[in-house]
């Protein structure tokens, strides 16, 4: 195991390399996504909305009821994050809520984290979770719990239910921000814990709201670290498109069902360090299977500033087409670049193994996209490469994937 916790080979197998990074994906990787999508669960009786069903062995399901940390950038988290006067948002880190856990630490850690959960509603849509962030209203959650609503309904601990606006939704990255319309008394902020202090088998706690039953709580461990899957916006706008990215995830074993999507996934010390999305199934029956993924927090938090802040949502692009080695190097060849490309510019050639971005390890070629595609155009970056036994350094400056599709 790396510094980053990053695990061997992390990439769900069925969407796996080669990828393109921040370009269209290769027909057959195309057609391998078909296997792991995102199939939203409506709630009955519902009508309209998004529902795209495919005959397969395995689906991957969002899990929102009816509607139905990603991969780390470097010191992205201190022991506060204070965004500037246009959010007007901080948030705590690294506080831990409870400092002994005691002979049952699921009990104490539920009951420190179950008053930052809540229920979000989108009438005649479904609902889900959500974290609350601050005490002046702002909520965290997935972007497919929001979709295109203008308007949400929180269920707050206490059973207070109360509007929400709609501060931004990030489909490519699955996030979504909303703020109370009206100032509530005695919301509790959660505590959040850094992504980068994980460790495969600890526990993991998950709270929320499966099929609308709200403040639920299960436990289970992390089964995996790094693990990359397509995000919400390969099923909004399809595998070839700028909406469609990967993304790193928390694996665990702690049951989610539809309806938990945007609540916490909480360690031991009552740390929120992920938020719950995603769902594994046989494609048969749309429920937990032991298999569940959690976005991050350091990229919940990385998203949710950026939204606070009305920054563009936009995909990076690298402009290369690689794959992971299969002689058990870590990192990803690259095998072929686009002329003109972010890539290209940088000196970068194809049998390069890019080995770092930023000084973070990339454990795969999934590892790699995940890493790009939460980046922004016109970042800067260092890529760390290997080139016929020697190491070099790349400084690429991201492209705009939307612009090089248009």
């Amino acid at each position: 195991m790396d510094e980053n916790n990053e695990q061997p080979n992390p990439e769900v197998p069925d969407a796996e390399e080669p990828l393109f990074v921040g370009e269209v994906l290769d027909p057959a990787v195309e057609a391998s996504l078909a296997e792991l999508v995102h199939v939203p669960v409506k709630a009955p009786p519902v009508s309209g909305g998004r529902r795209i069903l495919f005959a397969m062995v395995v689906v991957l399901i969002l899990v929102g009821l009816g509607g139905v940390a990603g991969w780390l950038l470097p010191g992205l988290l201190s022991d506060e994050i204070n965004t500037d006067e246009t959010s007007s948002i901080s948030v705590v880190i690294g506080e831990a809520p409870v400092l002994e856990p005691g002979d049952e630490p699921v009990v104490a850690v539920a009951q420190a984290v179950s008053p930052s959960v809540v229920l979000i509603e989108i009438p005649l849509v479904g609902q889900g979770s959500g974290i609350i962030m601050d005490t002046e209203g702002h909520i965290v959650t997935n972007g497919h719990v929001i979709g295109d609503a203008e308007l949400a309904l929180v269920t707050l601990p206490s059973g207070k239910r109360v509007e929400a606006e709609i501060i931004g939704v990030d489909i490519r990255r699955d996030v979504s921000v909303i703020r109370l319309t009206e100032a509530v008394d005695g919301l509790v902020p959660a505590v959040f814990g850094p992504s980068d202090e994980l460790q495969v088998g600890q526990l993991a706690i998950a709270v929320g709201s499966p099929f609308g039953l709200s403040q639920s709580v299960t436990s289970g461990i992390i089964s995996a670290l790094g693990r990359v899957i397509p995000s919400y916006g390969c099923e909004v706008g399809g595998g070839g498109s700028a909406e469609c990215a990967g993304v790193a995830t928390i694996q665990t074993d702690a049951p989610i069902n539809p309806g938990n999507s945007g609540g916490p996934l909480a360690d031991r010390s009552g740390r929120v360090i992920g938020m719950n999305t995603s769902i594994r199934t046989d494609g048969i029956a749309e429920a937990n299977a032991g298999i569940g993924f959690a976005l991050p927090i350091d990229t919940v938090l990385l998203v949710a500033e950026r939204l606070l802040n009305g920054e563009p949502v936009g995909t990076a692009w690298l402009g290369i087409r690689g794959e992971s080695p299969v002689d058990g190097r870590s990192g990803a060849i690259i095998v072929e670049i686009t002329e003109g490309s972010p890539a290209a510019l940088a000196g970068l050639q194809v049998g390069d193994l890019i080995v770092s971005s930023e000084g973070t390890p990339m454990g795969g070629m999934g590892t790699l996209r995940a890493d790009i595609q939460l980046r922004l155009p016109g970042m800067v970056i260092e890529l760390g490469y290997e080139r016929d036994g020697l190491a070099g350094v790349a400084i690429v400056e991201l492209g705009d994937l939307d612009s090089f599709l248009d």
